[in-house]
């Protein structure tokens, strides 16, 4: 055995006791110490990178293995808050508080309410830590159905405890006032909390523990009153989640005229169409490109992100999180306005494929298309090394291109059009940040709906909040469910066809 201290950001997290020839992230893990590793160890992502010494070279986690006693330095971005935080409302801390819990694939949010009042008094955020397990929910069942799911349980409720704890500190409040707590997450996360395994809904046909739609006992779990209640969101099936509903109650989508589409772009991108008196939803594989994993200068959107591409009369225009910090790569919403920034100046053809400078002679674009290691590259900040590879335009691709056919489906299947849509919105948090220019020009959603389509930022957190407040909107989900029809892209051929249909770019 050695002995591992693992440090973040000067501060010594832990002195763990390793077995030798173990690799540094099944290490980290053991320890249950979140940190990037968006392929889950794969060593495809290339993002779970260490230090050896304070001041040493990065290495990847995943293929770098204990030798003996030593020091491990992780990266900080972890530790960073999501945007959105607050502090403390200036008035009294009432004694009746709830929590409202979202629980993302990527992130997860707490909000303290006074339940007299129902205004959010202060949140607390933080990135999930079961992302060390994998950026997807798929990775995260796979680890659970080779390991068992106590792990990711343990790590998500810890999680949970400590956002509890920060947001009542920046109230004054005392967390045994805390009466409710309300929960929404897709299915797998929500099983998750709960202590349940997720593994059923790794393989067909894909049965979930449980629905939820339900409230239980605290019993002591989460800092809070003793005789506190625990209410879990309704799941419709294994992919679309508590999540959905409750961002969907949130956007008063029961009450709006028309025919309305509500889309959540993360890891599983999830689509709600209401139409004709029914509710229609589907699950899309997105993938985790859209939040900068597995892309080659992808990264959280935290201080050196590029959050946004431009390009106009002054040639590429860059947007970088922080004050005055150098360009270190971009996160999803960057990427998005990347590859638009692409296909507006036909440096990505129609079929995705990222051309060479040569075939663009006198385009100011050209200037940023060049050579890397042997393969075209884009170049966002040549001199900071910043750039995109055919794979990650290949990827982002994928992504849009499930989304999109998901949306196309769920129209044929409620026997609608494009132009029979009246109402188009956008949740989620990385919905809160995409230009929704940018998302119509590369093809993520019709360029019909453009005009009014309607970011709603993180609707789930909303939801969770409502639900905590009002039996009345608890009653109302259900009312939901009772219409809702589960379309399954898996075996739907129109899915299959529109997904090839919506690969391509359209460079008019």
């Amino acid at each position: 055995m050695a002995e591992l201290k693992i440090y973040r950001a000067g501060k010594l997290l832990t002195t763990y006791s390793a077995t030798i020839g173990t690799t540094l992230y099944d290490t980290i893990r053991a320890a249950g110490i979140p940190f990037e590793a968006p392929c889950g160890g794969r060593g495809k992502c290339g993002k779970c990178l260490v230090r050896l010494s304070p001041d040493g070279p990065w290495v990847k986690a995943c293929q770098t293995t204990v030798q003996g006693d030593g020091e491990v330095y992780l990266p900080d971005a972890l530790a960073m808050k999501i945007a959105g935080d607050t502090g403390a409302a200036a008035k009294p801390v009432s004694t009746e508080l709830g929590i409202g819990v979202d629980i993302g694939t990527t992130t997860v949010v707490c909000h303290l309410v006074d339940l007299t009042t129902r205004e959010k008094i202060a949140t607390a955020s933080g990135v999930n830590a079961q992302r060390t397990f994998g950026a997807d929910v798929i990775s995260r069942i796979q680890y659970c159905a080779e390991n068992g799911h106590s792990m990711l349980t343990k790590l998500i409720q810890n999680q949970l405890k400590e956002l509890i704890l920060q947001a009542c500190s920046k109230a004054g409040a005392d967390p045994k006032n805390i009466r409710r707590l309300s929960i929404a997450g897709n299915t797998i996360m929500q099983h998750l909390a709960a202590d349940m395994s997720p593994v059923g809904m790794g393989v067909a046909p894909f049965t979930p523990v449980s629905l939820f739609g339900y409230e239980v006992p605290n019993d002591g779990l989460y800092p809070a009153a003793d005789d506190a209640v625990i209410y879990y969101a309704p799941c419709v099936y294994s992919y679309v989640g508590g999540d959905i509903t409750v961002g969907m109650l949130a956007s008063n989508l029961e009450n709006l005229e028309g025919n309305c589409l509500y889309i959540d772009i993360g890891t599983n991108g999830e689509i709600a169409l209401k139409a004709n008196g029914r509710y229609y939803c589907c699950a899309t594989a997105a993938g985790p490109a859209f939040e900068g994993a597995e892309i080659a200068k992808g990264m959280a959107a935290v201080p050196g992100a590029i959050s946004h591409v431009s390009w106009g009369e002054n040639g590429l225009e860059l947007t970088i999180l922080g004050d005055n910090v150098p360009p270190q790569g971009l996160c999803g919403s960057g990427l998005m306005d990347a590859l638009a920034v692409l296909v507006e100046t036909g440096a990505v053809d129609e079929t995705g494929r990222l051309v060479d400078a040569s075939e663009l002679p006198g385009h100011p674009i050209a200037k940023h298309l060049g050579k890397r290691e042997g393969m075209n590259v884009f170049w966002l900040s040549e001199e900071h090394d910043v750039y995109m590879i055919p794979k990650d335009v290949r990827k982002l691709q994928l992504a849009k291109s499930a989304i999109a056919a998901g949306i196309q489906t769920l129209l044929r299947t409620a026997g609608i059009t494009e132009s029979d849509v009246t109402s188009f919105f956008i949740a989620g948090g990385f919905g809160s940040f995409l230009d929704k220019t940018s998302a119509a020009k590369i093809g993520l959603f019709p360029k019909r709906f453009l005009p009014f389509a309607k970011s709603l930022g993180n609707m789930a957190g909303e939801g969770a909040v409502l639900t905590l407040c009002s039996e009345e909107a608890r009653r109302s989900i259900q009312n939901m469910m009772e219409n809702f029809e589960v379309v399954e892209l898996s075996t739907s051929p129109i899915f299959n066809e529109q997904f090839v249909e919506q690969m391509m770019f359209d460079n008019e």
